[in-house]
């Protein structure tokens, strides 16, 4: 088939009177009718793309409801003289209908490609006998095996025989935006193949910056959350959703383009709206909720945490609005207003909150703020370079902006940085944590086997030696070197379980009943369905609680005496465990301490400071109350020392 070429003329008679007469005929019947045909005929360029909108009529349906059948006896005017305006708010309910005529004038079947503009659908009928027959449709939504015209997804193929006219009717069903616009062009598919070829070379900067800065997002979201993996860190969690969410605000508009089907093509409810308020409300939440826990504002600057807290609670409330107005509701329009009331109030609420942050101080601190700075800058420019620069993009649909782009990437740096020496400060306070526990462990090692408990135990064998008690000396020697051989293993552990630290300490308390000559009671409650091998606890937890309620609490009360060790289920979180005794309790100990030459316990400030530090590096809770038990009539009556050990 030869290139052909389109245009509109008018017919012209060789008298020019019939011209006259022809021409008042044309303006006449397209005054009366509302649109006018278009003629195809000649040889045109190959590169042209004839408009045909001045030949065409429109008529929008508000309603939404009209069936084919009504459509033709409604009003149609000119489409040049409607003034569809910009952004209309319930425009997404509207059916808008293009009708116009298209005659063949020549001896070739014509097949050609007709697009309305950049719609959400576009459907396409043809008139016979007097019905409206659909011949084809082109969804934004459609993939490419399922486009009409598979380079593009405004197009549908359209093919005209020779010598025949034929009266179409284009329903078009859009939101309108800042780029609606509605118009009639024809072409041949190597004018539309040419045309994107050439917008390639124009337009690839931007699909190339795009694709890293997305690329960007994801990666560092990843790395991220890997980090708050291996630190438990909640600001981690909270700077990746960020990155992810201005990742997916890119992705949308990188993906309003026929030739990007990622994400959003194939779960079409993500590109449910025409705005971007869910994307930019998420990154805006998150984003404000990491500088909340990164910079610690609820500890360092208690008033402008309280703003930031309100700012996130406000932003949130609207956002679960916007969802449920968007998804449940259905109302465009109602999330449009939103839309635009964000449009103002961001660029304000950022500067303000921008400017509040530049109080805080430190290495930290000023690259979250360089960082803020550059993003600021970077979606100022987006802002007006889309709102000065006009130029239609035809790869993208969203007009995107290099300089935003590179404001984005300039921040993700300064924040990695801010991130990258918190770590590192982190990592040294831990450093040096650990370094105390390694101490504090050394300490507890030397301290664990009280020497005067050593010496008395040594004492007690020699007694029995002398005293021919050797079965006795025996058998108290082998417990002996069995407790010290145990302390001395489970000393290089972190933790045991409660299983050995109950055999070490069933043993410690034989060893010290023996020693002081059976001068006290012990009982031992246990529930046996605790399972002690599964339970993990700090070595020789439990005693210098026990040493003390022996050796300070019974052994100077006169009378009857007893220690007991109750092990029980607290609840489904945590275990409990007693050690009780019926001494004369702290405060008369104390006393005692006091007038004892040269006496230093060690065992429990060191046990209290291990605990402390267990909390601190592994997040192990261990809870521990000491209560005096005091009768009536306000006199001792001993002590309790209640521990509490989580379970998992």
């Amino acid at each position: 088939m030869k290139h052909l070429k389109y245009h509109i003329q008018w017919l012209f008679s060789k008298e020019v009177s019939f011209r006259i007469f022809c021409t008042l005929l044309y303006i006449l019947f397209n005054c009366l009718s509302g649109f006018s045909q278009i003629q195809l005929r000649g040889q045109l360029k190959k590169d042209a793309f004839v408009h045909f909108s001045s030949e065409a009529s429109l008529f929008v349906d508000s309603s939404a409801n009209m069936t084919l059948q009504e459509i033709p006896q409604q009003k149609f005017r000119r489409l040049t003289n409607f003034s569809i305006q910009k952004s209309l708010i319930k425009g997404y309910k509207y059916n808008y209908w293009l009708r116009f005529e298209v005659e063949n004038l020549s001896n070739d079947t014509l097949d050609l490609l007709l697009t309305t503009g950049f719609h959400q659908a576009t459907l396409l009928y043809i008139v016979r006998q007097n019905k409206l027959i659909k011949i084809s449709e082109a969804q934004e939504k459609f993939s490419k095996n399922q486009r009409p015209f598979r380079s593009d997804d405004q197009y549908i193929p359209v093919r005209f025989l020779p010598k025949s006219k034929n009266q179409f009717y284009a329903k078009i069903n859009d939101y309108p935006r800042e780029d609606f616009s509605i118009q009639i062009v024809l072409c041949n598919r190597a004018t539309a193949n040419l045309h994107k070829l050439n917008a390639f070379y124009n337009e690839y900067i931007y699909l190339i910056a795009y694709g890293f800065l997305i690329s960007v997002l994801l990666f560092v979201a990843l790395f991220v959350f890997m980090f708050y993996l291996l630190d438990r860190q909640v600001y981690y969690l909270y700077y990746a959703a960020y990155t992810i969410s201005i990742g997916l605000f890119n992705l949308w508009e990188y993906e309003h383009s026929p030739y990007i089907h990622l994400i959003f093509n194939q779960l079409q409810f993500l590109k449910f709206t025409g705005n971007s308020n869910i994307y930019v409300l998420l990154t805006h939440i998150f984003y404000f909720l990491f500088i909340f826990e990164f910079l610690e504002l609820k500890n360092h600057f208690p008033l402008l945490a309280k703003i930031f807290r309100w700012v996130i609670i406000s932003l949130s409330i609207f956002l679960l609005g916007d969802i449920f107005v968007l998804f449940v509701l259905k109302r465009l329009d109602w999330s449009t207003e939103m839309y635009w009331f964000f449009q103002d109030i961001f660029p304000v609420l950022n500067i303000v909150l921008l400017f509040m942050i530049f109080r805080a101080k430190g290495r930290v601190a000023r690259n979250i703020q360089i960082g803020s700075t550059f993003l600021m800058i970077g979606g100022l420019a987006g802002f007006l370079t889309h709102y000065f620069d006009k130029s239609q993009l035809v790869l993208l649909r969203i007009d995107p902006s290099l300089l935003f782009a590179a404001g984005t990437l300039l921040e993700i740096f300064f924040f990695s940085v801010a991130i990258g020496i918190r770590s590192y400060n982190v990592q040294k306070e831990q450093k040096s944590l650990q370094k105390s526990i390694m101490e504090s462990e050394l300490r507890t090692l030397r301290s664990q086997i009280n020497p005067h408990f050593v010496f008395n135990s040594l004492n007690s064998i020699k007694s029995y030696i002398l005293t021919h008690r050797p079965t006795e000396a025996s058998e108290y020697l082998t417990d002996f070197s069995t407790l010290m051989r145990a302390t001395l293993q489970y000393s290089k552990e972190q933790l045991i379980t409660l299983k050995d630290e109950l055999e070490i300490m069933l043993l410690y308390i034989s060893l010290e009943k023996r020693r002081f000559e059976e001068n006290f009671l012990f009982n031992f409650e246990f529930d046996p369905k605790i399972k002690t091998d599964e339970i993990m606890i700090p070595p020789m937890l439990l005693q210098p609680y026990i040493e003390n309620a022996i050796k300070h609490g019974l052994m100077n009360k006169d009378g009857f005496r007893i220690l007991t060790l109750k092990v029980q289920n607290e609840n489904s979180v945590f275990i409990k465990i007693e050690i009780e005794d019926n001494g004369i309790g702290r405060e008369k100990a104390s006393l005692l301490k006091k007038n004892t030459p040269k006496h230093q316990s060690m065992g429990m400030s060191i046990n209290e400071e291990r605990i402390d530090l267990l909390s601190k590096t592994n997040d192990y809770m261990i809870d521990v109350q000491i209560e005096d038990k005091i009768s009536k009539k306000k006199t001792a009556e001993g002590t309790k020392v209640v521990i509490r050990i989580p379970i998992a």
